[in-house]
């Protein structure tokens, strides 16, 4: 087991490269100039945003299998690699003027693709380290993550001002500089977590030790005994007496359930339907606070233009929005840890319940952006957006590893991210055209071709379709509790009980 000097550092050191994987979100800040500069369309700048979340959701699977079968050095090197050539090859473009939709498109599919190779990286690195408090200790750089763009906006503004080029530059160097600091410590994290961690269950099925699905109890009833018991740090066990009289059973003997399974095995993960559930809620979650996150640039624009604001102005305006998404971002992701193991620890029920909150957030936010008009508000809406978007990052990874335990994680967890790719592809290219429907023709304007002068109605139709998918995530989400609460899962284990006593 790693020291508490060791500990620190690693937490320390995945929060601070927790900052260079969310630099994404940082497109609405520059793409408007960025498009204005190559000539795109709105609907060509909201399909460049699209292949960073296509990125971000096709990197999931072989970074979670790479993570768990060859730890986390090279998934963080392969990452780092990425983002770093993305963001370099788009300042070349845009020095040089090309204007080629493809390359654009491409170099925003790494910047996502690599985001998500040292998300997942992060993420397991502090679960191994602190199997005690995974849900704080991992939503510190799924926090920092979120806080990404606004500490980029602000030293990208304190340093550069309006220069996008050096701007979009500092995003790629800076992400190889905060990878070497913090790549040592998570080195020290990899050695650990593959030295001396394994216990292995004798044939007579005794075993010196129990995992974590050993102490956990999903189903009401505790399960132990494995062939083969994997990364021990994540084990984070209660006393068994504790346990005993959290779920009222006895604990069984080790040799009558040494052939259960520990962790769910991965075809389980595919077979069982909550995990699909979740994905879905993932998808319509994450797709929606993307949508806005990408596009919010044009929302100030459109609100701004009506009142002739000057081009400094929005520029300042679309900045402070990112600002306020990434604060609330932060927010989210951080507060989502410790409720999430408030929930679990202190009232013994499933994380689940965390997406009750990002759920009834989303859907308000829907309804806000179909009514609002005055550029006043828009920062409660991006605050909105950004708290209940955290919260849904942060809170899945704790409920994946609740119910399937952590020896999958990565894989179950890179097959979530696949979720907001369809629905992410139909809001974003939705916004694109209904906004590109309402632009002002060339020969109507003085001095600026394709802009939208007519306020909240550049795009409130987008808003009007998205409520009705914010209804259907917050059903999804009361269904995934509701079948804790009557099949006897977590936190619905003594109702269930009391039912068949019955």
């Amino acid at each position: 087991m790693p020291n508490q000097l060791q500990k620190t550092g690693i937490l320390v050191s995945c929060s601070l490269v927790g900052f260079c994987c969310g630099t994404l979100y940082l497109y609405s800040a520059y793409s408007p100039q960025l498009a204005t500069k190559l000539n795109y369309s709105g609907t060509d700048s909201q399909f460049i945003a699209f292949c960073g979340l296509i990125g971000v959701a096709l990197s999931g699977v072989p970074s979670g299998i790479l993570i768990d079968s060859k730890g986390f050095i090279l998934a963080l090197i392969i990452g780092c690699t990425m983002i770093s050539t993305g963001y370099i090859c788009l300042k070349y473009q845009y020095d040089s003027l090309i204007s080629d939709l493809k390359v654009s498109s491409f170099c925003i599919f790494l910047v996502g693709f690599g985001s998500t190779f040292i998300n997942s990286t992060l993420i397991k690195c502090c679960a191994v380290t602190f199997p005690n408090n995974r849900g704080i200790a991992t939503s510190f750089p799924i926090a920092t993550y979120g806080l990404s763009a606004f500490a980029y906006s602000f030293f990208g503004n304190l340093l550069f001002k309006s220069d996008t080029s050096r701007f979009i530059g500092f995003l790629g160097y800076s992400t190889l500089v905060l990878c070497l600091i913090g790549a040592p410590c998570i080195y020290i994290a990899d050695v650990n977590s593959n030295k001396g961690h394994t216990v292995r269950v004798a044939s007579n099925g005794s075993s010196s030790r129990p995992s974590l699905a050993d102490s956990r109890s999903v189903s009401g009833n505790i399960r132990i005994g494995s062939p083969s018991i994997e990364l021990q740090d994540l084990s984070g066990l209660r006393p068994m007496h504790l346990v005993d009289q959290a779920s009222g059973n006895k604990p069984p003997s080790i040799n009558t359930a040494a052939n259960d399974s520990t962790d769910s095995t991965k075809s389980e993960i595919l077979k069982s339907l909550k995990f699909w559930l979740i994905l879905l809620t993932l998808g319509l979650l994450a797709a929606l606070g993307q949508m806005y996150i990408y596009s919010v640039g044009y929302m100030t624009k459109s609100l701004l233009l009506v009142k002739q604001a000057s081009s400094e102005l929005i520029s300042s305006e679309q900045a402070f929005q990112v600002s306020v998404l990434s604060l609330a971002n932060f927010s989210g992701r951080l507060l989502s840890g410790f409720i999430g193991d408030l929930i679990s620890n202190s009232l013994k029920g499933s994380r689940s319940w965390n997406l009750m909150i990002p759920t009834v957030l989303i859907l308000l936010v829907q309804i806000i952006g179909y009514n609002l008009q005055d550029y006043s508000k828009l920062w409660l809406e991006s605050m909105l957006t950004g708290i209940g978007y955290g919260f849904t990052w942060s809170s899945i990874p704790q409920l994946l590893i609740e119910l399937y335990g952590v020896s999958s994680f990565s894989f179950a967890w890179g097959v979530i991210n696949l979720g907001p790719i369809v629905p992410g592809y139909y809001f974003t290219h939705l916004f694109g055209r209904i906004y590109d429907q309402n632009l002002v023709p060339a020969d109507q304007t003085t001095g600026s071709a394709g802009v939208c002068l007519l306020g909240e109605i550049c795009y409130s139709g987008t808003f009007k379709i998205t409520i009705w998918f914010g209804v259907i995530s917050v059903a999804l989400a009361v269904w995934i509790n509701l079948s804790n609460f009557f099949t006897g899962g977590s936190g619905g284990s003594s109702l269930y009980k009391r039912l068949s006593r019955n």
